[in-house]
């Protein structure tokens, strides 16, 4: 599996549309940045990404970062 969409150039909309476009059997629910982080639980709790060791977002204060640390696990990327 390769995430390449990166938070880096993206809007939270444009970043969680890609979620639900190439992910939509998964059914992620698209809600506005302030609930970035029911997403991202949705995200991390998920079994198809649950054996990646996807990070909780709890330990980050931004989106961006838990993105790109989600990107970065899912991708093997160290």
């Amino acid at each position: 599996m390769l995430i390449e969409f990166l938070p880096d150039y993206s809007s939270w909309e444009d970043w969680n549309g890609n979620m639900l476009h190439y992910f939509g059997d998964q059914q992620f629910p698209l809600l506005p940045e302030e609930k970035w982080r029911d997403v991202a639980s949705a995200i991390s709790l998920n079994a198809v990404f649950d054996t990646f060791g996807v990070p909780y977002p709890e330990a980050y204060e931004d989106w961006r970062d838990w993105a790109r640390a989600f990107t970065t696990v899912v991708n093997g990327v160290p």
